[in-house]
């Protein structure tokens, strides 16, 4: 509730107040002091101006309270009565209040208390045994208080000073005799609980000043704060949270809607593990700590985990719920347990894994890896490093680092490590018993190759890591030099030179040829490893005929060769209604000489889409440049003759906003249309066969391999096409590839701009003199 409204008259102010202190079928269950709490709670709302006859005083006092209360109610200073079985607790609620109306009603409830399946709160009542714990569920009471037919009290302030312990910690052979209130129709009302202790804690008892330290803490408030009996909800709530002891962490629980739905100020703030999961941890803490090993433990928790609020001699069940619930928890544990005690440490870690404990790295660790970040001279952009580990872990093809226009930062790649610490990591079948290397250390593997100033800390951050988590080391040295090889390839002077030939159709020129033959404007562009396109000759003169575009790419090519040894990519730019012109298959050799040379076999070809409409356009390159930074999954998205209808293909094609590759294994009738709609929709790389007559069986590309990495598709097909020559049956596919690179961009159209260095060389599509002298 957003805070209690005044009010005015004290008249209108009713309460319940429960106090059991004595449990006469179970001695040792007495809790001395629950009276006299419950009794300073009754003075502080009479002293506030509630009648007595208000106040509903409900006891099951212990013999000296008994003496005290008799002498108080002769002295007529106030009515109470005595509830010694768990009917006699529920008829204060549903008879008692029968004949009462108010605008504000408190509840204070003083008990013991267990945490039930479902983590519900049970109130021990008086007549409750170990064999035979007859209680009531909180939550059960906050519904029956919402009841339609109960006038007024549209707001009510509950208090609960009782424990939340776990039944397994009671070692009791029977569970809970839980009784509910009678099913009612609801109404809104406001509610506010306030719990002495969170899921699996005691709730302290002072048996000196017979009180409960949270009862204690409330009163001494109210008392100071709220002689109004008004107090401030926000306020008593942070009070109590920061004057209870370490060891109890009280909960608040704001009940807002006729819906039940609630606010839960829950420690530690997340979802309470199921019972099965802390008892199997709970006996496995039992069975590896010895009493040294425990004590180190604990110290370790309370210095590097100071909000499991574990205490001196916490059992076994709080000790295992709080490694399942406080973030980094188990893994500082492990951190103690793993130097000493190998096995235990794989045993407790397994358990996290199948439990779901929050975080895998420990508070050292983190804090360890932020630190060799920040003194790193330069970060590296954020999604490349992402986009490798999606590439090893398939499961992290959803996800995305968050787009931002700022510089990488340390804050940036921490988000990341906290997305990565989700996914924990395999068992290894080559070693049975060891774990895979998880997504985090790959990730900081990764960070280590592109950050040579601070590599050696990662490095050995990352072996700490992997020892405490018993990752295979063999695995973790694998891990590294892929990290490594990977780096070298996005070094920008590593790139591959590529030359890009801009064709266009040209009307054929009846004066020099036949009216069937083809022509080809031709602007020629270079890319010698890193650096932007040069442009390496101006148009040529008149169009070219296809043999004429291989010799002039070839020269072009031979140009590149005196600025670089790299093998060079060819990119065919094409208008994208003709991505199938075969290209690939233009010979330019003369009809007589002994070997052809076919472009695709020659040279890794890929083609590349021309331009489209500048708001289409755009919306292309945008799909490219998220796509390619997915480039690295194995995620193809295969269309078929059945994508070809209606919208079917585009709906494949916008399924996945990570796949970069689509493979038409249509046949000629939507083929076409299939690759267009790739192509418009900015897929990076799409293949297809050009000479398919039908659909193609789903291995027809597997030679081709196009789930293997992508920057290496066009030499794959340039293999291809070589095998195919040599023997074409067992070669049928005809492949065509669209290799459109984010990073890799389009020249202007006929760009007639200033020269460039390269123009200043010989024109490569010039006849050289001992050729010019052959053709005369």
């Amino acid at each position: 509730m957003a805070g209690l409204r005044a009010v005015d008259d004290p008249a209108r102010v009713h309460a319940v107040v429960v106090g059991v202190e004595r449990y006469p079928r179970h001695p040792d269950w007495d809790l001395p002091g629950a009276v006299d709490d419950a009794l300073r709670f009754h003075k502080w709302l009479r002293k506030g101006g509630v009648p007595e006859a208000n106040i509903q005083l409900v006891l099951a006092p212990d013999e000296d309270s008994r003496a005290r209360l008799d002498a108080l109610t002769r002295a007529g200073e106030l009515i109470w009565q005595q509830a010694w079985t768990r009917d006699e607790l529920m008829d204060a609620f549903t008879q008692d209040l029968d004949a009462r109306t108010g605008d504000l009603l408190y509840i204070y409830w003083g008990s013991h208390g267990v945490l039930g399946q479902g983590e519900r709160r049970l109130l021990l009542c008086p007549d409750a045994s170990p064999k035979d714990k007859r209680c009531i569920d909180t939550a059960n009471l906050l519904e029956y208080l919402q009841r339609d037919d109960l006038p007024g009290f549209t707001q009510q302030v509950l208090l609960f000073d009782a424990c939340a312990t776990f039944l397994e910690h009671h070692n009791h052979p029977t569970g809970p005799a839980v009784a509910d209130f009678p099913t009612v129709r609801r109404r809104p009302v406001g509610q506010f609980a306030l719990c002495a202790a969170a899921a699996g804690q005691v709730a302290e008892n002072d048996p000196v000043t017979r009180s409960g330290v949270f009862s204690h803490t409330v009163l001494d408030w109210l008392e100071t704060n709220a002689a109004d009996l008004h107090p401030d909800l926000d306020v008593l709530l942070s009070h109590v949270r920061t004057a209870t002891p370490g060891s109890q962490t009280p909960v608040s629980i704001d009940i807002r809607t006729l819906d039940g739905s609630q606010e839960h100020l829950l420690w530690p703030g997340t979802p309470l593990p199921a019972s099965t999961g802390r008892s199997q941890l709970a006996l496995a803490l039992h069975d590896v700590l010895d009493s040294d090993l425990r004590a180190r433990c604990l110290e370790h928790l309370g210095v590097h985990c100071p909000s499991t609020h574990l205490g001196a001699c916490p059992s076994d069940e709080q000790l295992a719920h709080a490694l399942l619930m406080v973030e980094r928890a188990m893994a500082a544990l492990v951190e103690v347990v793993h130097t000493r005690n190998r096995g235990a440490a794989d045993q407790l870690l397994s358990l996290g894994r199948t439990h779901g404990v929050p975080s895998l790295l420990s508070p050292l660790e983190y804090a360890s890896l932020r630190e060799v970040l920040d003194r790193a001279p330069r970060l590296p952009p954020t999604a490349k490093v992402i986009a490798a580990v999606r590439a090893a872990q398939p499961f992290e093809r959803a996800w995305l680092p968050p787009k931002s226009q700022e510089a990488p930062c340390v804050v940036q790649l921490m988000a990341c490590v906290e997305h990565f610490e989700e996914h924990t990591g395999g068992q290894s079948m080559a070693h049975p018993g060891r774990q895979l290397v998880p997504a985090v250390v790959r990730f900081t593997e990764l960070l280590a190759a592109l950050l040579p100033a601070v590599r050696a800390e990662l490095h050995a951050w990352a072996d700490r890591v992997a020892r405490r988590l018993g990752v295979d080391d063999g695995g973790l040295a694998e891990r590294r030099a892929e990290a490594l090889d990977w780096a070298d390839t996005l070094d920008p002077a590593a790139g591959r030179p590529r030359v890009v030939a801009q064709l266009d159709a040209a009307p054929a020129d009846p004066a020099t040829t036949g009216d069937s033959d083809e022509r080809y404007t031709c602007v020629m562009w270079l890319v010698a490893g890193a650096g932007d396109l040069v442009q390496a000759a101006e148009q040529s003169a008149i169009p070219l005929s296809p043999r004429d575009v291989v010799r002039r790419i070839k020269r072009t090519l031979s140009l590149l060769r005196t600025v670089t040894d790299e093998a060079p990519v060819v990119e065919i730019l094409l208008q994208p209604d003709a991505v199938q012109l075969p290209v690939d298959s233009w010979n330019g050799a003369d009809d007589g000489d002994d070997l052809p040379i076919l472009l695709g076999v020659e040279w890794a070809t890929a083609l590349r889409c021309a331009p489209l409409a500048a708001e289409r356009e755009e919306q292309r390159q945008d799909g490219i440049k998220n796509r390619w930074a997915g480039r690295h999954n194995d995620t193809v998205v295969f269309l078929d003759d059945e994508h070809a209808q209606g919208y079917a293909g585009y709906g494949a094609l916008m399924a996945d906003v990570s796949a970069a590759r689509a493979v038409v294994r249509a046949g000629p009738d939507g083929r076409d249309r299939l690759v267009q709609a790739a192509l418009r929709l900015g897929y990076p790389v799409v293949l297809w066969d050009r000479q398919a007559a039908g659909q193609v069986q789903p291995a027809h590309f597997d030679p081709l391999q196009p789930k293997a990495a992508v920057d290496g598709l066009p030499w794959r097909v340039r293999d291809y096409r070589a095998q195919a020559c040599v023997n074409p049956a067992a070669h049928p596919v005809c492949p065509v590839v669209v290799f459109e690179a984010a990073d890799r961009p389009l020249p202007p159209v006929l760009s007639l701009t200033g020269l460039s260095e390269f123009s200043e060389l010989p024109d490569p599509s010039a006849p050289s003199d001992s050729e010019e002298a052959s053709r005369r």
